[in-house]
């Protein structure tokens, strides 16, 4: 958009309404612009969930098998 265009719309439509649509544009820019970095980090963060799950489940089977190492252990002891 040129300078010649904006002077134009300024003194067609009015300063008000033009700041208006100006206004607008940039809600709508910030909002796109929100709305993709949240993708983003939704991404990352379910990436990041998967790798926890599987931290987790590899402790759990870890203390099942100590448990059942424990175990017996104590029975050879009796």
């Amino acid at each position: 958009m040129d300078f010649s265009t904006l002077v134009q719309a300024v003194t067609s439509l009015g300063f008000p309404v033009v700041c208006c649509g100006a206004v607008m544009w940039y809600v709508k820019y910030l909002t796109d612009s929100n709305r993709a970095e949240i993708d983003g980090m939704n991404v990352q963060h379910r990436d990041e969930m998967q790798q926890i799950t599987q931290a987790v489940q590899n402790n759990t089977e870890a203390l099942i098998r100590l448990t059942e190492r424990l175990t017996a252990a104590g029975d050879d002891i009796k």
